[in-house]
């Protein structure tokens, strides 16, 4: 009879550590200290917090995985607008044709991000870097591409904020 009541208590206490640290306001707070490591702080916890209650444990880890999946839906974003602009009939030629070479530069982003995802399972540091590098890179090419043509970019907003998610990306890694 005592050891039965012993494991109810054990599970009782196991079950409100769990719960607890799953909350969303435990989960948000552990996302901002993960993120005070990153130099984009801001856009770390603004993107990760909104998925850490999913997760059981927050850590580096979590949070590089929320930061690829946000970036993953960044860019899928971009890819969407590059196509829309580039089907835009009062879009000027040459920057048609920067918008469908940033369509395919967002389509190996994606390729990278996959990469990304397969090495966060490995704790793999050195390829995480390696991706978000050629993510990082593939954003710089779309912009040189509308500079080639003295276009305006209308992709700007979102290299910039791809550019950013890389650098926290590749921040974290160096954190696992």
């Amino acid at each position: 009879m005592a050891r039965s009541t012993h494991a109810l208590l054990l599970l009782a206490v196991a079950a409100v550590a769990a719960a607890s640290c799953c909350s969303p306001a435990a989960a948000s707070v552990a996302v901002a200290d993960v993120c005070k490591g990153t130099p984009y702080a801001e856009l770390c916890t603004a993107t990760a917090g909104k998925q850490a209650s999913r997760y059981p444990t927050v850590d580096a880890l979590t949070v590089l995985s929320m930061q690829v999946d946000a970036f993953s839906k960044r860019a899928a974003a971009a890819r969407l607008h590059a196509a829309e602009m580039s089907n835009n009939p009062t879009v000027a030629p040459g920057a048609v044709r920067a918008l469908k070479t940033c369509d395919t530069l967002y389509s190996d982003v994606e390729d990278n991000l996959g990469a990304a995802r397969r090495a966060i399972g490995f704790k793999d540091a050195v390829t995480i870097r390696a991706m978000m590098g050629m993510a990082a890179q593939d954003m710089k090419n779309c912009d040189e591409e509308f500079r080639k043509e003295a276009a305006e970019n209308p992709m700007t907003r979102f290299d910039k904020s791809l550019l950013d998610i890389s650098e926290n990306c590749r921040a974290l890694s160096n954190m696992i």
